[in-house]
């Protein structure tokens, strides 16, 4: 029957092929893979099947410019949240006297929360038949509990004191008691705000797949990191500015201040997407009298079952996300080592004054990364001919210019040279935005149009050939692996290989400061946090590697 279908089924697609008519030869199969990717290649069931010419996706009505930002808008607000994590959670929770070694431990929460809520998430949602739509409920819930958590972050101090003073009212300790309930408040609101923001996050990812049609993905997509990339300059912008001097309604601290702006930001951008949004009606009938453990069967058949494609994308973004975490969730902390280097403190709440200089130099950093957003998109666009400007080739010097910009950290003395390294990693960083979700939103693309083209062909064949329906086991089999291609349960997990790192990053910084603290025991002249950047560095160049294998869907 495959042998069949192959001779049934031309190489050359009838609508795509304009540019000059060419016979239907039979050609070796190896000569394919000169488009790196092709869908009748590696598509989840191995059978052959024909794209529609882009004229005939186009007969399917599109979003208005007003409708893509409304829908991508929601990003923003996930983006300028993350940035007070990013930003100020280190500097934060040291200024709580936690430990360096024990802070490392806290990002746990990142790969925890993408490991669990993200896939799990994703797959609840992928099944949701609510009227309100299947991604609005989960968005909408976890925006509640993400502002709640942001809540536990700023007056972790206060809710700390209070638990303290009412369980041990008249404890001779009371400071020691009153700071390790606050470290506690901290570190427990820094979990939840994980869990919560990450799971934001994934469906938003998923609606913003969800709504375009196939031939607007990739300009939906677009505004989607430029949305982003935009949130990260307000957002670190914001972070720069004095919010106590400027507003000190918003709160007595930096942290208090800044988490508030956060929450209105959030929960605007969050109510104009759910408002204007109208989702599409999940019409696929699934069955009543599933086992409670089917979403985990869900989960890890798309796991153990990856297509090459995503499987050689998600290979890369395992090493690149190790050379990428170090930098973010440590950067502020670095530059803000390298300040107070330079500028002793004086008093114990100086922190925020280092912080402040690391929140500008992240400023240079996203101010860099809305520009390269913009440029080099466009430059792969016009000069895709050119080779060193193809998707593939501009994905690799991404991972060069991360490897160099964080091998050079183990060299940097001055908080100006510190700022320098962090504005050319704003270049990187657009580009990671860009292309790994690009190359997901169009395999998941492909596969959605694959499944009708395999629908409609597999009807029109039955009905004039008058063959018996498949068996049953053949379709529990077929249903199976388009379960495994929904977009929330791809982008799920496509992010578990993005978190897996953080796991590896948490337990190595750990130890690497461990060990800087022993070696450079007394030593005020370096910071602790460049030989974790240095790690970064070296994994970014195996990064660069295993970028040369990824497949390309077109």
């Amino acid at each position: 029957m495959a042998t069949e279908a192959n001779q049934r089924t031309p190489l050359l697609a009838d609508g795509s092929g304009s540019k000059s008519a060419k016979p239907p030869v039979s050609r070796p199969r190896v000569r394919r893979r000169r488009s790196s990717f092709e869908a009748s290649t590696y598509n989840s069931t191995g059978q052959l099947f024909q794209s529609p010419a882009k004229e005939e996706l186009r007969t399917e009505p599109g979003l208005s410019l007003l409708q893509i930002l409304a829908l991508t808008l929601c990003m923003a607000g996930v983006q300028f949240t993350w940035t007070v994590e990013l930003s100020y959670g280190t500097p934060y929770l040291l200024s709580l006297n936690l430990s360096k070694d024990l802070t490392a431990l806290v990002w746990l929460a990142g790969p925890l929360s993408g490991l669990i809520v993200q896939p799990v998430i994703g797959a609840f949602s992928d099944k949701c038949n609510s009227r309100f739509g299947k991604r609005r409920p989960f968005i909408v819930l976890g925006g509640i509990l993400t502002c709640l958590s942001m809540i536990g972050v700023a007056y972790a101090k206060e809710i700390g004191t209070s638990v303290a003073i009412h369980l041990y009212p008249d404890a001779n300790n009371e400071k020691l008691l009153r700071e390790r309930y606050s470290i506690v408040v901290a570190v427990t609101s820094f979990y939840f705000l994980d869990f919560t923001l990450n799971a934001v996050q994934a469906i938003c990812r998923a609606l913003i797949l969800d709504i375009p049609p196939l031939w607007q993905q990739d300009y939906a997509n677009a505004w989607s990191a430029r949305m982003s990339n935009l949130a990260m300059v307000i957002g670190y912008f914001v972070g720069f500015l004095d919010l106590v001097k400027y507003c000190p309604w918003l709160g007595d601290s930096q942290i208090k201040a800044f988490c508030v702006v956060a929450i209105v930001v959030f929960l605007s951008t969050l109510a104009v997407t759910c408002v204007t949004t109208d989702e599409k009606k999940l019409t696929r009938e699934e069955p009543e009298d599933l086992p409670w453990y089917n979403t985990f069967l869900y989960i890890w058949r798309a796991f153990r079952f990856l297509p090459r494609p995503i499987q050689t994308l998600c290979n890369t973004q395992f090493f690149a996300w190790m050379g990428w975490f170090p930098f973010l969730f440590y950067s502020t902390q670095w530059v803000s080592d390298l300040y107070f280097i330079a500028n002793p403190p004086q008093e114990g709440d100086d922190w925020a004054e280092g912080t402040r200089a690391g929140s500008f130099a992240l400023l240079c950093y996203s101010l860099v990364s809305v520009v390269a957003g913009i440029v080099v998109p466009d430059l792969s666009a016009r000069f895709e001919k050119v080779k060193i400007f193809s998707l593939l080739n501009i994905y690799t010097i991404s991972h060069l210019i991360v490897a160099g910009a964080l091998l050079s950290a183990w060299f940097v003395r001055s908080v100006t040279a510190a700022t320098v390294v962090l504005a050319i990693m704003g270049i990187p960083w657009a580009i990671v935005l860009w292309v790994p979700f690009s190359l997901v939103g169009e395999y998941v693309s492909f596969e959605d149009e694959r499944r009708q083209i395999a629908a409609a062909a597999a009807d029109q064949t039955q009905n004039l050939t008058n063959h018996p329906s498949p068996s049953s086991s053949t379709v529990v089999r077929l249903e199976e692996q388009k379960e495994e291609f929904d977009a929330g349960m791809i982008l799920g997990v496509h992010n578990m290989y993005i978190v897996f790192p953080q796991f590896a990053v948490a337990i190595i910084s750990s130890a690497i400061f461990a060990a800087a603290d022993t070696i450079h025991d007394g030593d005020n002249e370096s910071s602790s946090i460049a030989p974790v950047l240095a790690f970064g560095g070296l994994m970014a160049l195996v990064a660069a590697g295993f970028s040369r294998y990824v497949i390309r869907v077109g």
